[in-house]
Order: C-alpha cells, then sequence, then structure tokens
C-alpha cells in the first residue's frame, strides 16, 4: 500500500500530503534505479577491464615501448646534408629531405586518390542515405514493416567495418579504389541514414500536415514538408561524415583497396621504417587540412549563429 493510500486511509485527505508522500515515493523509487544502473555500470567496467586487462601496471611497462618504436623508424636525417638535392648522376644524398621524400609524387597522387575515394562514397553514401531516412524514421515511415526493413537494412550497413567490406570486395572486383570506395559507401549509407531519421523525428509536423491537407501524398509530403526543414542538418552531417571517410580511405588501402593506405602497408611490410614515417606526416597533414576545410564550409553553409 502507497504512502498516499495510507494517508488517505487515516483520514489525512489534505492534498498537500498525498502530494508530498507521492513525491516521496517518486524519489525513493528513482534514487532505488539509480542505485541498481550504479552497480551495474560498476559491475560492467570491472568485466570490461578484466577481459581487456587494462591494468596500470601494464600501462607503465608498454608506454616506454612505442617510443622506442618510433625512435626506429625516425629517417636519419643529417643537418649539413639537409636540403641537398639531386646529384648530378640524378640521385638524392642519403641524410636530406629529397633521399627521405624521394617517392613523394607517387605519395601525392595516392592522397589525391584517397580524397576522390572518400568524396565519391560520401556522395554515394549520402544518397543512399538520404533515401533510406524518411521510411526509417518512426514518424514518417508509411507502416511498421517499412520502418522495421529499413531500419535493419541500415542496421546491416553500418553494423560491419570498412574494412571487413573491402576485404570482401576486393576478393569480388579485384585490388584497387572501387573496393574501397563501395565499402566505404555501403559503410556510409547506414551511418547517414541513421543521423539523418533522426532529424527527421525531430522535425515539426505542421508543414506535412498542410501538404497533406491540400491533397498531397506521401512523397511530396516529404520533398515540400520534411526536407527544407532538414537539409541544413543533413548538409552538416554529410560533411561530418566526408572527414571521416578520408580518415576510412587511407585504412582500408591496408586490405588493397587503393589510396595512401595502400602505400602505408607497403612499407610496413617491407621493413621501411623512414618511409613509414614520410607516408604518416602526409596522412595526418591531409586528414587535418580536410577537417579544416569542412568546417570551414560547414560553418559557411549552416550559419556561425548555429554553431554558438
Amino acid at each position: 500500500m502507497t504512502n498516499a493510500s495510507l494517508a488517505a486511509k487515516d483520514g489525512h485527505n489534505d492534498p498537500v500530503d498525498i502530494f508530498e508522500a507521492h513525491r516521496a515515493q517518486l524519489i525513493r523509487s528513482r534514487r532505488a534505479m539509480n542505485v541498481l544502473f550504479l552497480v551495474l555500470f560498476v559491475a560492467v567496467l570491472a568485466a570490461s577491464i578484466h577481459v581487456s586487462r587494462f591494468y596500470p601496471e601494464r600501462l607503465a611497462s608498454g608506454l616506454p615501448r612505442i617510443f622506442e618504436y618510433f625512435g626506429t623508424i625516425m629517417p636519419n636525417l643529417e643537418l649539413d646534408k639537409l636540403f641537398l638535392g639531386r646529384g648530378e648522376n640524378g640521385r638524392a644524398v642519403p641524410g636530406s629531405i629529397v633521399y627521405w621524400y624521394s617517392d613523394f609524387w607517387l605519395y601525392v597522387r595516392l592522397i589525391i586518390e584517397t580524397v576522390l575515394m572518400a568524396l565519391t562514397s560520401t556522395i554515394i553514401g549520402a544518397a543512399c542515405a538520404f533515401l533510406l531516412c524518411f521510411p526509417a524514421s518512426r514518424n514518417l515511415a508509411p507502416n511498421s514493416v517499412v520502418y522495421w526493413l529499413s531500419r535493419r537494412f541500415m542496421e546491416v550497413c553500418r553494423g560491419v567495418p570498412e574494412i571487413l567490406y573491402a576485404l570482401i570486395l576486393v576478393f569480388a572486383v579485384g585490388i584497387g579504389p572501387l573496393a574501397g570506395v563501395i565499402a566505404i559507401a555501403i559503410h556510409t549509407a547506414g551511418a547517414l541514414g541513421k543521423l539523418f531519421s533522426e532529424v527527421n523525428e525531430n522535425a515539426s509536423m505542421r508543414p506535412l500536415e498542410g501538404v497533406r491537407g491540400v491533397g498531397g501524398n506521401w512523397f511530396e509530403e516529404m520533398r515540400y514538408g520534411v526536407v527544407p526543414q532538414v537539409l541544413p542538418n543533413f548538409a552538416s552531417y554529410t560533411l561530418l561524415r566526408f572527414e571521416i571517410n578520408v580518415r576510412s580511405s587511407s585504412i582500408v588501402g591496408f586490405v588493397g583497396a587503393g589510396g595512401i593506405g595502400q602505400e602505408l602497408n607497403r612499407v610496413i611490410s617491407l621493413y621501411s621504417d623512414d618511409r613509414v614515417v614520410a607516408v604518416l606526416l602526409l596522412v595526418i597533414v591531409l586528414v587535418t587540412a580536410i577537417d579544416l576545410l569542412s568546417e570551414r564550409v560547414r560553418t559557411h553553409f549552416i550559419g556561425k549563429e548555429n554553431f554558438q
């Protein structure tokens, strides 16, 4: 029997007393749930630490080895030869930057290939996500079956890592950028489709009611009632995904799916330690430049006031 019932049974029918008793009961219930969630969280965290062996002593012993590895792959640059060009025989002088980046133009070509892979996969994935997000939105889906199928399909697309898709596609279509583009596009469609559908579910339904009131069908409701509301957020998420896909394009190359990642995998496999750093530096510069450029475009497109 609740406190409110006891108060009423004892003749205390004061609404304030009943309200306070009910409020106290809600507080106790919420406190009990919070304690339960805290216990579960601590239990799961402890299990995760045990499974991953995330122990302080292991970190303390392992961190110095990271710096040792970087010490072995740093190039042997000599200050007096640092800026020397190629000699009369056309060969670079060991110890110079030219010698270290002797394959510079190959790296540039592969970086351009990486950016084009990311751009193509983002466009394809965003287009698929745009088509999927409306039937995958709870408030916009024509019926529950279409909603359920759309959601499950997007979960399959984003549930498998891009590198696994790339590995399968390399076997199917051969080594090269095509496998990487398709793999990243599939994952992008699933990830952006979920984000787009969540934006749709927060859209106002009043424009849809207006379109429906003048005899518009479902497609017209989406086109004129929803798209104008959600398009700025769609653009923001697409640009953000492009940044992610640039990094993904650098990774899928490890399984032969093209881009700068394929060259990085090659120099690692051949133990060309100084070339590993050369490629990594270019990848870092590329990702940083894309992030800065994409941020400027996103701010210009959406409006600076929406970021404050």
